[in-house]
């Protein structure tokens, strides 16, 4: 594990002109940091110092975003290269979550017996509904660890996924002639008339945390990406 890394950042004309600049960091934060979850760092930008937490995009990949107000403390300019450091700002991960270390991954993953119902407390909670489906746990304690009671995105949901130990397919899939169903547990990206939406599909039953337990996806409802939930 590494305390600090370092690298460069050339800023273009396109994202110049962009409200703000998504930074994709050019390593495996899981490897090189060995920590999970919300990542809270120090961010020194040509040596201008920045706190902020880095966006999960799934299996140890992490983003943030260069916003405007940071351009101009910057003084962000066209073909500028960033020197940019990235430290973590405390030893432990936010709210407890931890690598495997000593153990093979198969050892790390827990079994799904059943799923038990789930209803979202608000209406962007269904991506925290669908984890604790999965992990068997309170949906407040799963807000907590995923860092929000707001919206999510995949890669969030599958940081939380890896925190509770639940195995699952590598990226999100989309459906295609290629990829036509969906596995016999996913989670489900459901496009609705104003918003997207997240559903567990659980061996015939689609456990949807704002409309209940269904038979099929509600009408106003489109399917199109799977994640894979692999039963152990």
């Amino acid at each position: 594990m590494v305390s600090e890394y370092k690298f460069d950042f050339m800023v273009d004309d396109e994202q110049l002109l962009k409200g703000r600049t998504l930074i994709d960091l050019p390593f495996n934060v899981w490897e090189v940091f060995g920590v999970k979850g919300t990542v809270a760092v120090k961010a020194v930008i040509n040596e201008v110092e920045f706190k902020l937490n880095l966006v999960p995009r799934g299996n140890g990949k992490y983003s943030f975003f260069l916003t405007n107000a940071m351009k101009k403390d910057l003084k962000v300019k066209k073909d500028v290269l960033l020197k940019i450091s990235i430290s973590l700002l405390n030893n432990k991960v936010k709210n407890g979550a931890e690598l495997c270390s000593n153990e093979k991954p198969t050892k790390c993953y827990e079994k799904i017996h059943s799923i038990s119902y789930v209803s979202q407390p608000n209406h962007l909670m269904c991506g925290q509904a669908v984890v604790a489906m999965l992990a068997n746990r309170d949906i407040e304690e799963v807000a907590k660890i995923m860092g929000t009671r707001g919206s999510t995105s995949i890669g969030q949901i599958i940081d939380a996924l890896d925190y509770y130990k639940i195995k699952h397919g590598e990226k999100n899939i989309r459906l295609s002639k290629k990829n036509p169903h969906y596995s016999e547990i996913s989670i489900l990206t459901v496009h609705m008339p104003k918003y997207t939406h997240w559903v567990l599909y659980y061996k015939g039953k689609f456990y949807d945390p704002e409309f209940g337990v269904l038979d099929q996806c509600h009408p106003e409802g489109k399917i199109t990406s799977f994640l894979e939930i692999i039963e152990k």
